[in-house]
């Protein structure tokens, strides 16, 4: 994560990454979702005037069971090498996947998906976002991969900038997007993008409003401590986790501090249990003093 990466997601919450995706593997994505368009199932979460549609959204789960070579694609992003930086800045090195990946998928005319964010008026220690010592710090934080395009004006994925560090109430008619939508901003962003953003960031999706399908890939991130979907990997994985390569399977311990494979930034090397680096700790006087 550069420095201009680090400020913009510090200022705003979220982060637009261009171009993460390569375009054959968008194709690979999309076509594993046309062989298994039959999964899908229908959202009625619609909240505010403003987010009324004719539909409702279609969602997608189970990629990573699903048989070969369909899950495949979904399986090489759970600790895609290109991710592995961004998630080592956010939480430090150890942390976990969160929840199934899920597909978010709107036809023309599909309502949208209520404002919602923890912000920072009450800590949560689940959905936050702090800074101390030049390195950022957060809880559950979402990836959502774009499989399609979503151009100004679309709908889709939409933030209230900078709302991560809001220390009041958000009215409930900004929530609702019945009032101020000039504060909500819906991220325009080309397939294969990545964005970043927090669950302490309020955010949701707008009314769906393009000929074209949206097509939008969750995956959430935590701190290695954390677990929050109360589903996946709690206490153990299940067994077709030994199918996945050894940085993948480290991605998905169940929450756990001592003694955990720690991913390195270049996403082929583990640091093993029982190698990591000892916790920084102050330096008494006489310790000090020895290097005299």
């Amino acid at each position: 994560m550069n420095e201009r990466e680090k400020f913009l997601f510090d200022l705003r919450g979220y982060l637009r990454v261009e171009n993460f995706l390569t375009s054959e593997e968008v194709q690979v994505l999309n076509k594993a979702v046309d062989a298994n368009r039959d999964k899908y199932t229908e959202d009625s979460k619609m909240y505010g005037l403003g987010m009324d549609g004719e539909y409702h959204r279609r969602s997608m789960m189970g990629m990573l069971t699903w048989e070969q070579p369909w899950c495949q694609p979904f399986r090489d992003l759970i600790a895609h090498q290109k991710l592995i930086p961004y998630l080592n800045t956010l939480f430090g090195r150890g942390w976990r996947m969160d929840h199934d990946p899920f597909l978010l998928i709107s036809r023309k005319g599909t309502g949208g998906h209520g404002l919602h964010g923890a912000t920072s008026r009450h800590f949560d220690g689940t959905q936050y976002y702090t800074y101390a010592n030049g390195e950022m710090r957060a809880g559950l934080i979402v990836c959502q991969f774009q499989l399609a395009d979503i151009n100004p004006g679309d709908g889709g994925i939409a933030v209230i900038p900078g709302s991560h560090k809001a220390n009041f109430l958000c009215p409930e008619d900004i929530m609702l997007y019945d009032a101020n939508q000039e504060v909500v901003y819906n991220v325009a962003s080309k397939a294969g993008d990545l964005v970043i953003f927090m669950e302490a960031t309020i955010h949701g999706a707008l009314p769906w409003n393009a000929d074209h399908e949206r097509r939008s890939l969750l995956y959430r991130y935590c701190p290695k401590s954390m677990h929050t979907s109360g589903g996946i990997y709690q206490t153990s994985m299940p067994t077709w986790v030994s199918e996945l390569t050894e940085t993948q399977q480290a991605a998905l311990e169940p929450p756990y501090i001592y003694n955990r494979p720690l991913i390195e930034d270049d996403g082929a090397s583990l640091v093993q249990p029982g190698q990591e680096p000892e916790p920084h700790r102050p330096r008494g006087k006489a310790e000090m003093n020895s290097d005299k």
